[in-house]
């Protein structure tokens, strides 16, 4: 099925990533890549689906081939029809808005007609008992619903073999659970499968071959049972193959060293976003003290991240109170004394080097440099002192976020989601320092890594709902079996999330009549001629109106009407060409924008892309482009509380005086991890086929109906007008 033989050296890199890497894969067997973080598993990965040396360059030598086909003499886009490629993190491969469009996407890019599209997406949803996930904007899936896709995408273009890197590194508890039935289906079915992963233990009974590496090698390849009995000699630092034999090793309640002793206590807390009807938190009590080191559990959707901004004073609750040595305190107050860690790591650094995110905020004292250097070589960092934040991969964020946590002169931390995508050492010394916090601290741990919480945590506040449910004291390994019962137990998928359909949201209107209003908009601010402007706008007042989103037309209308007024009033005043020349110009291209790619509506606007011919280059750049947009004010969001949570900041004179740097410090992030991610879909781009040539369907159905004629006259009355006055 697959032969091959590697050394590869990445350009610009002394080291070699493989040294000679050979091996041979028989039909519907699967093997997992093991190792710590940097051993070349991914690099693996990458050359048998042709990306290295296509996409990642460096010197290659030696061959792959599958199903005896050189892929030396094949284009990334044919090596992906013959092995689909599943990547790490799903929000940097997907495409379009609507999962259902994304399942269909490679089969778009490989020429399969529109019906057998339509019948091969609907096996998938069905075949996997995922029927809950069709149709559904993708952006609202957690992390485990978005993998599933992802996979779903890699099945539906029939391919014998399936390549997976590190699928579990952003799941939950229930999602993992929910991708190993997925791949024993798959394994079921005589596909292939090929995984680089650190989490182990949902492969049991699934895996065929552990090939673990080391250093760019293959140091060996061994069965489940000669695994497991390295594993209980102690000759081999990989993860647990079985939460069953992941033993309690965390230390009691430490007595505090440094700071006073504190107690931190949460009295009916109630939270809810002003947009949604349900509150995600509903009467949250509990105590905790310095030198606790507290998880919190809970399936998606319980509420566990927002419990943790609400501790740390980045959200305020709707109700109830937060209490530190029996002081009721403000959101203000709390942000001064706790640090939320996010698990979206790229969001909370600021400066050029690994060295210098940690001397950030801190003074420059031999001590310092000491105690960070000792860090940074446990945590097997030191090399990359001086390497861009950004530049390191997923797991070295991870470690980067908690040594800046270390530092930090807050009494509590908070931490999110850890130990994602850490390999066995790296969660070793993770949790050792976190006991090291522990000492002078209250730390909060937002996890669903049994191993963390054996290792770190001294007890668990388990939530569903938006309550807290139930509190277990981790005291010996029976708790910590009746924390797995009850993760067993409790955590399903989606059970948290409402599961609205975009089907229950369709607009009316045909995208090619959207882009001719977009088109008439563009032209009319182009020009200083507001009476064509005005008539042009009201006529994209009412297709908004027609095409389902009154509200939208309505804060249009409204604003515009009050720009009107102020041009009569102003207009002979200094701000006359903002009021009323600039702004409605700004506003009427941001109204004829979101009708394009709002909601789901990005993918019926490729549609029709497609359908008018455009160049697939062009429809990928758009398509990148689109996919941004619904993203960015989340991410824009967390940027300002990372900066809250950091103290750099404190207040809005500060702010106001530092402007120039606190823009830098919210942009440029924001552009490097736009950077990062393109490159991902870049990479995934050309493994579904976005290269090939040959004729192409489109998964979505677009057809005009009467409405569509009737605003196609619509615009051309409106333009007419607009002229003749």
């Amino acid at each position: 099925m697959i032969d091959f033989e590697f050394d590869f050296r990445y350009e610009g890199v002394k080291t070699p990533a493989l040294k000679n890497v050979q091996g041979k894969i028989g039909k519907g067997k699967c093997i997992v890549l093991c190792g710590g973080s940097g051993c070349g598993k991914s690099t693996l990965l990458r050359c048998i689906n042709h990306l290295v040396p296509q996409f990642y360059e460096g010197e290659l030598e030696d061959f792959c081939r599958i199903q005896g086909r050189d892929t030396g003499e094949l284009s990334v886009g044919e090596v992906g029809g013959l092995a689909a490629s599943v990547f790490q993190d799903p929000r940097s491969q997907f495409f379009t808005i609507n999962s259902s469009t994304e399942v269909a996407f490679s089969l778009e890019n490989h020429g399969v007609s529109q019906e057998e599209m339509a019948r091969k997406v609907e096996e998938a949803f069905e075949l996997f008992s995922l029927d809950s996930l069709k149709d559904r904007n993708v952006y609202e899936l957690s992390s485990g619903e978005r993998q599933l896709i992802s996979i779903l995408s890699a099945w539906a273009l029939d391919t014998d073999i399936l390549l997976l890197d590190e699928p579990t590194a952003n799941l939950d508890f229930a999602a993992i659970r929910q991708l190993g039935e997925l791949l024993s289906k798959l394994k079921e079915q005589g596909k292939t499968l090929i995984l680089s992963e650190h989490r182990l233990y949902y492969l049991s009974g699934i895996a065929d071959e552990y090939w673990l590496m080391e250093g760019g090698q293959l140091k060996g390849r061994y069965t489940e049972d000669e695994i497991k009995a390295m594993q209980n000699e102690g000759d081999i630092p990989l993860r647990t193959l079985a939460l069953s034999d992941v033993a309690l090793s965390a230390k009691p309640p430490a007595e505090n060293e440094g700071f006073m002793p504190f107690v931190y206590h949460t009295e009916d807390l109630h939270f809810g976003y002003r947009k949604k009807k349900e509150e995600l938190l509903r009467g949250v009590s509990f105590t905790a003290r310095c030198g606790e080191v507290v998880g919190i559990i809970g399936q998606n959707g319980s509420g566990k991240t927002t419990m943790g901004k609400i501790l740390a004073g980045l959200l305020r609750p709707s109700a109830g109170d937060i209490f530190v040595d029996g002081k009721k305190m403000k959101s203000r107050e709390l942000q001064k004394n706790a640090l939320f860690v996010m698990q979206e790591s790229e969001f909370q650094f600021y400066t050029n080097s690994v060295m210098n995110e940690l001397r950030y905020g801190h003074k420059d004292t031999p001590e310092f440099r000491e105690e960070a250097e000792r860090l940074l070589k446990k945590f097997g960092m030191w090399e990359c002192r001086d390497r861009h934040p950004f530049a390191l991969s997923g797991g070295q964020m991870q470690k980067l976020s908690l040594m800046i946590a270390y530092f930090s002169s807050k009494r509590v931390v908070i931490l999110d989601e850890p130990t994602a995508g850490l390999d066995a050492g790296s969660l070793k010394a993770c949790a050792e320092l976190i006991r090291e916090m522990q000492r002078i601290k209250l730390v909060f741990v937002i996890t669903h890594d049994i191993e963390l919480i054996a290792q770190a945590c001294t007890r668990c506040i388990c939530m569903a709902y938006g309550k807290t449910e139930q509190e277990i004291r981790l005291t010996d390994d029976a708790q910590l079996k009746m924390v797995v019962d009850y993760m067993e137990d409790n955590f399903r998928m989606g059970t948290n999330v409402p599961a609205e359909k975009a089907a229950d949201r369709k607009c009316r209107l045909h995208p090619a009549v959207k882009l001719m209003f977009w088109l008439a908009v563009m032209a009319a601010v182009s020009l200083s001629d507001n009476p064509l402007l005005l008539s042009v706008y009201a006529a994209l007042v009412l297709m908004l109106f027609a095409d389902g989103w009154p509200a939208l037309a309505l804060a249009g209308g409204g604003v515009m009407a009050v720009l009107l007024g102020a041009d009569s009033l102003l207009s002979h005043t200094p701000v006359y060409f903002y009021a009323a020349v600039l702004l409605p110009r700004i506003l009427a291209v941001s109204l004829s924008v979101y009708p394009l790619i709002g909601r789901d509506e990005a993918s019926r606007t490729l549609a029709c892309f497609r359908a008018v011919h455009m160049p697939e280059r062009l429809i990928m750049v758009c398509s990148v482009i689109f996919r941004f947009f619904p993203v960015l004010s989340g991410d824009m969001r967390l940027m300002r509380q990372s900066v809250r949570t950091r103290g750099v900041y404190p207040d809005f004179l500060q702010k106001l005086r530092s402007l120039p740097e606190y823009l830098e410090i919210l942009t440029v992030p924001m552009a490097l991890r736009v950077i990062r991610i393109a490159e991902t879909l870049s990479a995934s781009a050309e493994t579904r086929g976005i290269a090939l040539g040959g004729k192409r369907s489109s998964y979505v159905c677009l057809r005009f109906h009467l409405w569509d004629l009737i605003f196609i006259f619509l615009l051309i009355v409106a333009l007419v007008i607009g002229l003749i006055r």
